[in-house]
């Protein structure tokens, strides 16, 4: 097979240099909020170089970003050029040609002097800015063989051709492409041109000459249009997470999954204890695999108020029960592995890049199951308890050891993994936000973009701008989730910690959050709170029954 593709790559090598007329494309992007509307912009796709039949497109466009000035978060418009992949950009919706650029030079600088943000603010959208640039385009003599002074024509004929392939179902997951490809022009250095363009897009429809657009070229090809299928409902709020088109929702996306762990972690943890057993929180499974379905930042509150209030554990003051707080030892120990095999390893292959290692359906497939993670760390648990022995765990915790000895050493392992593992995700994306805010030199390009107030700081609730990008909206619910979730259970955990330490004052209560927070975030440092409560209530369990011993 590998002789095979070297064979056809190595023979659809041209032997003659081949000429690529540069080319200007309307390309509308799903919005996945508002499924009827279209983020707009223009791609220019030209050659690689003189005689390269590698194919370069940029992308021209106008889009809101989150701003940082003196400390105040804005939503300012902004202009983007940036060389892309269409290919890989599953966003796409459809691309249309609207004809060749004879000036390529010119079209930098020509797009560059377009007005951002001119005029009244409720006026000014990415579809205006595409609209003045398509004007600036035409009068500075750029675009031939194609006529696009008829913006409203242009337009109409576009978004027809998307409800066309709506109705005919084109978006929906599982559509399978024609093979075939149609070709206009008897021109030889033509149909070389269209054999390029299909060689390196997944379905390329060209329209026939009856079929001609309005704004076309009758002496050449008239339009042509990529279609990728749009992300499966079930995805949907994930899927901007993991493509890593908007890059301080990817950043975040990582420090919410190390969060995520410490919280999981957390509740699986407190429906292990005896204490809990077949109460309301004993059931670590269904209450994790709620925050699919309902906002993590709500079930967590509600799952640390019902500890608090009907649990055995939550609900004791001073000197707590050791026995109550612990568990089987040996399914505390195998906690670990479980994670790894549940959550965090489903992690790292939903980031896996399509299509260049995963297809497009594949990963939303993993990204599907990923939702699960709850249940496919509770069936490892359930696997790895059956298949590990006795006598492993034993020689692992101690061997002679009590029960409950051992139950707290799979503790304190399986509590240090957790805080290893958020920890270092919590660091890695703090100090890669500060290099770029205060390392002018690290990365001048995103320096702005990747400002850490634009990772962590989400939007006020009572914003009053609409938001014209959908993944603004998922990094500010995730923010929310994470912020909500780990200041609940921050809470919670120090309330426990303070039931079993009657004296501590509030300056020291307050104080180790805050220490704790700096190194773990807010859910590692709810963690991190409760391993002391749990150590100081088993030290103090020693303590007592030392001297029984001696007498």
């Amino acid at each position: 097979m590998f002789i095979k593709n070297l064979k056809r790559k190595w023979s659809s090598k041209p032997t003659t240099p081949i000429t690529i007329t540069p080319q200007l494309y309307l390309a509308l992007y799903a919005r996945l909020k508002y499924p009827n509307t279209y983020h707009y912009a223009l791609h220019v796709s030209s050659s690689e170089g003189v005689s390269s039949p590698s194919i370069r497109t940029m992308k021209y466009h106008c889009k809101n970003i989150i701003a940082v000035t003196e400390g105040t978060v804005s939503i300012p418009w902004v202009y983007e050029a940036v060389k892309i992949d269409p290919e890989s950009d599953p966003r796409i919706v459809v691309r249309v040609l609207l004809g060749d650029v004879s000036h390529i030079d010119m079209v930098d600088s020509l797009l560059e002097a377009v007005p951002v943000g001119e005029g009244r603010k409720e006026d000014f959208n990415c579809v205006s800015w595409v609209k003045d640039a398509l004007l600036r385009l035409d009068q500075a003599g750029v675009i031939s063989r194609g006529d696009v002074s008829g913006w409203e024509s242009v337009e109409r004929t576009a978004l027809d051709y998307v409800t066309e392939k709506k109705q005919q179902g084109r978006f929906e997951s599982g559509w399978e492409a024609p093979t075939s490809i149609m070709e206009l022009s008897s021109n030889k250095q033509q149909r070389r041109h269209n054999h390029i363009f299909s060689r390196n897009s997944k379905h390329v429809s060209l329209t026939a000459h009856h079929d001609r657009p309005p704004w076309a070229s009758r002496s050449h090809l008239d339009t042509m249009h990529y279609d990728t299928p749009l992300p499966s409902r079930h995805v949907r709020p994930y899927w901007p997470v993991v493509t890593g088109a908007t890059p301080e929702l990817s950043l975040f996306g990582v420090y919410m999954g190390g969060q995520l762990l410490s919280c999981l972690a957390l509740v699986v943890i407190e429906g292990e204890r005896k204490g809990n057993a077949w109460g309301p929180i004993g059931f670590p499974t269904i209450w994790a695999t709620s925050w699919v379905f309902i906002p993590f930042g709500f079930v967590q509150p509600v799952h640390n108020l019902v500890h608090v209030l009907f649990s055995r554990i939550g609900r004791a003051k001073g000197q707590a029960d050791a026995n109550a707080i612990s568990a089987n030892a040996k399914r505390i120990a195998l906690l670990p592995v479980s994670l790894t095999l549940g959550y965090i390893i489903p992690s790292f292959v939903v980031c896996l890049p399509s299509p260049e290692v995963v297809s497009h359906h594949s990963r939303q497939g993993f990204l599907i199951a990923w939702q699960f993670f709850a249940i496919w760390t509770a069936v490892s648990q359930f696997i790895l308890t059956g298949l590990v022995s006795d006598n492993k765990i034993n020689r692992l915790l101690g061997i002679g050891e009590s029960p409950q000895r051992k139950a707290a050493t799979a503790l304190r392992y399986t509590y240090n993994f957790v805080l290893v593992v958020t920890g270092l995700t919590h660091s890695l994306i703090l100090v890669f936000g500060l290099c770029h805010a205060f390392i002018q030199s690290y990365s001048p390009e995103t320096a702005n973009q990747l400002h850490p107030l634009l990772i962590f700081q989400p939007i006020s609730p009572f914003l009053n701008e609409k938001l014209d990008a959908f993944e603004r909206g998922i990094l500010s619910l995730l923010q929310h989730d994470t912020y909500f979730a780990g200041a609940s259970s921050l809470i919670w955990a120090l309330y426990l910690y303070s039931n079993v330490k009657p004296g501590v004052t509030f300056a020291a209560l307050v104080g180790k959050a805050t220490v704790f927070t700096v190194l773990f975030g807010p859910c590692g440092a709810a963690l991190a709170v409760m391993k002391e409560r749990d150590e100081t209530v088993f030290a103090d369990s020693t303590d007592s029954v030392t001297p029984k011993k001696q007498n």
